[in-house]
């Protein structure tokens, strides 16, 4: 509330000041663009446009558009009451690839839901909102508000919310997803509950069965929601950058211990070679177990028999200066190159994976993949299906 006050009180000072200056409608009209630029656009944008105002150099009419029309990244028409285009400013021009002034809205965008809104506004001068889909030039989600401004003129804000879509449509799959997959072992215990409770409940080794295959399947769901849990915790603090000092040789050797007696059982020999001069990264040290436990787990269970695994330093360059490059490398089933892209999504898990029915949460790759974001790294794939993969892990050195 603070906030809003103060930015408020600097409108105020910002009309008062130039009121003789500019017709007091245009001000009324700048001073929401303001508002909007104030909210919506990126810091370094909001310090230029206050650093513009706070001048002492008087500002024309073409300059004041300039500063806040010109520069939003939202698509701004004004219509007459002919549907003819009168304005638009430089994001509608570079969206739509060309200056639409004289234009009638009609021949530009055929969206009926659009059209019917400037015919309703015209009637009942009310605000509208909606939603559209435009492809300018790729296929894209809008929300577009409008409004009546002097002389029968329609105001048209369009803003690019697909993102925003797209992170919505996410959390609802993600949503679906973790259903699904509790769903699944609860729906199995349930069913084994009601056998040992009447058709085996006279037979003792029936039921000692049963409830080892109870305590699986309650596993599964262990491990399911502490993946659950991690990964959100994860995602809450992505913004925040790690600052530690990391011997990263090390905690890899650790990682390799713990999982010696995994790929004893199948016969598989664990390579580690990281240089001494690339052993030291900034970042944290519990999250960067977790990157390379799971990387060497997903190693071990889709690789071979009697095959071999490698951590090295890749020869390959890093996505930044003063970064080393990691890479776990296995001659396991591999990826199919249409799966690649799609491996680090939330409980995705590859055809060839599911058929070999090995046990697994579809989160792992998720969670390495957000932690090395959260490291200001990059995280790589390169696979062939049948032949094993590639996994690099890109961090900044000390």
């Amino acid at each position: 509330m603070i906030k809003i006050i103060s930015i408020l009180g600097f409108i105020a000072s910002f009309l008062l000041f130039y009121i003789e200056a500019i017709q007091f409608q245009a001000l009324l009209i700048i001073s929401i663009f303001f508002i909007i630029i104030f909210f919506y656009q990126p810091k370094a944008e909001i310090n230029r446009v206050q650093k513009i105002v706070n001048s002492n150099k008087e500002l024309s009419r073409e300059d004041l558009q300039k500063i806040f029309i010109d520069e939003l990244e939202d698509i701004i028409i004004i219509l007459n009451r002919f549907n003819l285009i009168v304005y638009n400013n430089k994001a509608a021009i570079e969206n739509f690839g060309t200056n639409l002034e004289g234009r009638h809205i009609g021949s530009e965008i055929r969206i009926p839901e659009l059209l019917e809104a400037i015919d309703q506004i015209k009637i009942d001068k009310k605000y509208k909102k909606l939603e559209i889909e435009l492809n300018l030039p790729v296929f894209k989600f809008y929300k577009v508000s409008l409004a009546t401004i002097k002389s029968e003129q329609i105001l048209i804000l369009i803003r690019d919310f697909t993102e925003i879509r797209k992170s919505q449509n996410m959390r609802s799959d993600f949503i679906a997803n973790a259903s699904h997959e509790l769903k699944t072992p609860l729906v199995s215990l349930k069913g084994f509950l009601e056998t040992i409770s009447d058709s085996a409940k006279d037979d003792p080794l029936s039921q000692k069965k049963f409830i080892n295959i109870m305590k699986d399947e309650a596993k599964k769901m262990e491990i399911l929601l502490e993946d659950l849990m991690s990964l959100s915790r994860i995602e809450l603090q992505e913004h925040i950058k790690p600052k530690d000092k990391v011997n990263i040789k090390e905690l890899i050797e650790n990682i390799i211990l713990l999982n010696l007696n995994k790929a004893k059982e199948k016969n598989i020999d664990i390579k580690l070679n990281i240089n001494d001069s690339e052993k030291f990264v900034i970042g944290d040290k519990e999250k960067l177990s977790t990157v390379f436990l799971n990387l060497l787990d997903n190693a071990i269970k889709y690789s071979r028999n009697s095959s071999i695994i490698e951590i090295r330093n890749s020869n390959k360059k890093p996505v930044s200066d003063n970064y080393t490059v990691i890479s776990v490398i296995d001659n396991g089933v591999g990826i199919a190159q249409e799966d690649i892209h799609r491996v680090t999504e939330r409980f995705f898990r590859a055809d060839n994976i599911k058929k070999l029915k090995i046990n697994g949460t579809g989160l792992g790759l998720a969670i390495v993949k957000h932690i090395v974001n959260q490291h200001r790294g990059e995280f790589k794939i390169y696979s062939i299906l049948n032949k094993g993969s590639e996994f690099e892990v890109h961090l900044p050195l000390v």
